[in-house]
């Protein structure tokens, strides 16, 4: 661990969980004086062998640091953190600023940001995209959003831990649906994953031949046309029909069908095809069916 800079501002670090406690060790090893609070003080051993200091409650930790960050499991962690007679609330310094990394409830980033101001401090949310490696060895993403001068403000601080960070606005809400969607993104690809998979072994396809199949979908320049055509709404220049796609689409619910599979995603596009064709698309590009969520 780096000895504490003078010149490096001081940071309290509320939550040293897995990801917490990477992040906080970022910041020690850049030379950042640091406060800590967690629940189970026994986690912070390294830290405070690197030199830092560990403090008896929340509101304790912010006292003398003009930058907070707070890295917790979940919304009702946060609440409890920031409230109460010894929340960061009771102890954040005027103009101090708090940077939430946790995954929580849009509304409540909204919340936070009013409760802060109320206190005359700010509140960055800045959730992380990244597994505990990408902590350790500081390569972490982070959606930001807040008042601009805030962010500037703590630019050097964040970039410490995610030296990717992607302003998102003003509003905070707006930090944590960016986050959500990441989240979505990758939840929905591995269901895709995993069904793929799932088909292709009752099927009694070769698993080498599936993996490069799948390897080859998410590198297909193809994909990045449809993120474009789909985003533009670009469904009349055609490539293939809404009518031809929910004919294959019944094909693939089918033939998973024959190997014991239910294709709870095909099931869904079907669905979303039908109602495509319903309205009269059916000579327009098969990828109108991703108009249904946003009409």
């Amino acid at each position: 661990m780096s000895m504490p800079s003078a010149d490096k501002p001081p940071v309290a670090f509320i939550g040293l969980g897995k990801m917490g406690f990477a992040m906080a060790a970022n910041l020690q090893r850049a030379g950042h004086p640091l406060v800590v609070w967690n629940r189970s003080p026994e986690k912070a051993g390294p830290l405070l062998a690197g030199g830092a200091t560990l403090a008896k409650s929340p509101a304790a930790a912010v006292q003398a640091a003009n930058i907070v960050i707070s890295s917790l499991a979940d919304d009702k962690s946060l609440r409890a953190v920031v409230s109460g007679r010894h929340g960061l609330l009771r102890g954040l310094r005027p103009g101090a600023i708090h940077i939430g990394t946790s995954t929580i409830a849009p509304s409540l980033s909204d919340d936070l940001a009013a409760r802060h101001k109320a206190a005359g401090a700010h509140y960055i949310a800045g959730p992380v995209v990244g597994r505990v490696p990408a902590a350790e060895a500081a390569q972490l993403v982070t959606f930001v959003a807040g008042a601009a001068d805030a962010i500037e403000a703590a630019r050097s601080v964040i970039t410490t831990y995610a030296p990717m960070m992607v302003v998102v606005g003003e509003r905070q809400s707006q930090a944590s649906i960016a986050k959500l969607i990441a989240n979505f993104l990758g939840a929905s690809a591995m269901d895709l994953i995993g069904q793929t998979l799932a088909w292709a072994e009752k099927a009694g396809l070769p698993a080498p031949l599936v993996q490069q199949m799948l390897s080859g979908f998410f590198a297909n320049p193809a994909t990045s046309e449809y993120v474009a055509k789909i985003g533009e709404r670009d469904f009349d220049t055609v490539g293939f029909t809404a009518a031809g796609g929910l004919k294959d689409v019944k094909l693939m619910i089918g033939a998973a069908r024959d190997v014991k599979l239910r294709l709870s995603s095909a099931e869904a596009l079907r669905a979303k095809l039908r109602a495509a064709n319903a309205r009269g698309w059916r000579d327009r590009d098969w990828s109108c069916f991703t108009d249904i969520d946003r009409s």
